[in-house]
């Protein structure tokens, strides 16, 4: 059977429609300087850590005073919700992708890995299959919103 990873190879794209469902290897947001971001967990798999990564195009996410240009928050040590602070004159997206962590190895964009998205009045839902096994959207859920 073919993996979700694969299908992304295959189409030579991040998007594609899997069991009806379309599938993507990573959201982008668009985002300028100063804009907040929440991320607030729903839920998470307890079988293996999971986590989301955030990466900003051009300039640093803050959080709490700590500036990088990627960050990730992992479910057994960041807290249900995070507020990220964009800072970058030139920043214009974010892209966000999960990744787990099996026996001390962080893993993304393998296997069954892929997001399904839902569009809500205040930002979106993010719902993750890690990559191990088939695929599942509720290894990890996350709430984005983005005030610009």
């Amino acid at each position: 059977m073919t993996t979700i990873s694969e299908m992304f190879q295959n189409a030579d794209s991040d998007t594609v429609t899997h069991r009806g469902r379309v599938v993507k290897a990573l959201v982008r947001i668009p985002v300028r300087d100063a804009a907040t971001i929440t991320v607030r967990r729903r839920r998470a798999s307890p079988d293996r850590p999971q986590g989301l990564k955030i990466g900003l195009d051009t300039g640093v996410l803050d959080v709490n005073g700590h500036q990088a240009q990627s960050i990730v928050l992992w479910t057994p040590s960041s807290p249900d919700e995070v507020l990220l602070t964009v800072r970058g004159a030139r920043s214009t997206s974010i892209d966000i992708w999960n990744c787990w962590s099996m026996g001390g190895v962080d893993s993304a964009w393998v296997g069954n890995a892929g997001i399904v998205t839902k569009t809500t009045a205040t930002g979106m839902i993010l719902r993750c299959s890690d990559g191990i096994g088939p695929s599942e959207f509720s290894d990890l859920e996350a709430e984005i919103t983005v005030d610009i």
